[in-house]
């Protein structure tokens, strides 16, 4: 598509009218640290998004979205985990974004998978909301918008965009600008670990006019899985070892993102499984997405936009916790270490605690923690005098030896 002369010698005046306009909430300059995290998986319902035989968008997004938020809560008990829709329900591209912002969330990922009319099209890229003439990323941008025909009134609710206009295009990819730092500095970790982790090929971070990302008034990205029109991603895209590796690609970018954000120099990166347990879990599951993993989740799921607190659901994508038996009590540990391989419990990296330290392993990931106290001040208390060791130790409830979140665990004291 064609962006004409007269129209591009108009973005600087466009960019700098959307700099002298912004100014941030009270809400945006207080925030301190990575606390809600909003994972928004695209399409959904009659919606299915790019498709290659009994292949869908919607499922494997969800899948890999699912996993991803499973992920962030085993790890970081701190960090409240939002969906923007947890079953195969259709949400509005503007209703997406207004649940990151009533929830005051600190971080938006929307995924997605790609697909083109050449076989040969490969690789992941990962976008920030920008304006971006080129016609590939203009392409990409104009056709995950134009799912906004599925709506009801939606001129109206996207403030004049014109589906297929290119000038509709540039003016609502300067609206998120003051976020585009942040948001390129995520993209550009994201496709980091894909590169890490998998075989797939880098595309890079780009910039283009996603609805999905205009109006979320925080760091947002927006991340191409991968191309279901070619064979070797969609050999990844559609086996549930694929889809882990993905997921774990997220989740690294993730706590990089969070801990530089938060000022620490080191941060929880998770390996990926050995070729053996790939193969056990695709033996296990089948094809991932081939029956269409979003519908078969219950009914009793949350409504979109719920926080997704509790833990297991019972989608296939996500690998439930096994259930604590009745009565067991809440107790408070303190983690101090995480590593992808055992440290012995006498090693020196525990200094004063070592020979104290109760180590568990989730995901392939070795955790290691000190204490076991019943009330979440004596946890605090902790928490803080370990700090003087380990600077970036947290507070972890568990019931029996389930992890649950730390307003459940208060609710149970």
């Amino acid at each position: 598509m064609k962006v004409s002369k007269r129209r591009l010698l108009a973005l600087p005046i466009l960019y700098l009218a959307a700099l002298l306009c912004y100014t941030p909430s009270p809400a945006q300059t207080a925030r301190v640290g990575i606390r809600k995290v909003v994972i928004d998986p695209g399409h959904g319902g009659q919606d299915p998004g790019c498709s290659y035989k009994q292949f869908k968008e919607k499922d494997i997004v969800l899948n890999v979205a699912l996993r991803l938020g499973e992920l962030i809560k085993d790890n970081f008990s701190d960090v409240e985990v939002i969906y923007t829709r947890k079953t195969d329900v259709f949400i509005p591209l503007y209703e997406r974004g207004n649940i990151a912002n009533k929830a005051g969330a600190d971080l938006f990922f929307s995924i997605h998978v790609n697909a083109a009319r050449s076989s040969a099209a490969a690789g992941t890229e990962t976008f920030v909301m920008g304006v971006d003439k080129a016609g590939r990323n203009l392409d990409i941008a104009m056709k995950e918008n134009d799912v906004i025909t599925f709506e009801d009134d939606y001129s109206a609710k996207y403030q004049g965009y014109v589906p297929g206009s290119s000038e509709s295009f540039i003016i609502f990819s300067l609206m998120q600008y003051s976020y585009q730092g942040q948001s390129l500095t995520l993209a550009n970790m994201v496709q980091r670990q894909y590169v890490r982790n998998t075989a797939m090929g880098n595309r890079g971070v780009k910039q283009a006019g996603f609805l999905v990302l205009w109006n979320a008034a925080m760091p947002s990205i927006l991340t191409e899985l991968g191309f279901i029109s070619n064979a070797g991603d969609r050999a990844l895209l559609t086996t549930r070892s694929g889809q882990e590796k993905l997921a774990r690609s997220l989740f690294n970018a993730f706590s990089e993102y969070k801990a530089k954000s938060e000022g620490h120099s080191s941060w929880q990166t998770l390996s990926n499984a050995s070729t053996a347990e790939d193969e056990a879990m695709d033996r296990t599951d089948g094809d991932a997405t081939a029956n269409g993993t979003g519908g078969s989740a219950s009914s009793g799921n949350p409504s979109p936009g719920s926080s997704n607190t509790n833990g297991s659901t019972s989608s296939p994508g996500v690998y439930p916790t096994q259930d604590t038996a009745p009565g067991t009590k809440v107790d408070y540990r303190v983690q101090i270490m995480t590593s992808d391989r055992k440290v012995p419990k006498n090693s020196s990296r525990f200094g004063p605690y070592r020979g104290e330290v109760t180590e568990m392993i989730t995901g392939g990931v070795y955790k290691y923690y000190v204490g076991c106290v019943a009330s979440y001040k004596e946890a605090l208390s902790l928490q803080s005098k370990l700090r003087s060791q380990f600077k970036d130790a947290f507070v972890v409830p568990f019931l029996g030896d389930k992890r649950i979140t730390i307003a459940e665990a208060r609710r149970l004291e």
